[in-house]
């Protein structure tokens, strides 16, 4: 398990592991922020559907 201090910032695991975060202080938690990019895979992909989509007629 890590721990990372208020205001510090902590270096996640590898590529296909599976994390957990939680807040573990006494005072709320105010803002989490993660950001995972894979250096080895494309930032990103081209969104497919199986199924068309029709957008409702504006009133």
């Amino acid at each position: 398990m890590s721990y990372a201090e208020a205001g510090t910032t902590m270096i996640g695991h590898g590529a296909d592991t599976p994390m957990e975060v939680f807040s573990a202080g006494t005072a709320a938690l105010d803002l989490l922020a993660i950001f995972v990019v894979d250096a080895n895979r494309p930032f990103a992909s081209p969104a497919t559907s199986t199924e068309e989509t029709v957008a409702p007629p504006l009133s």
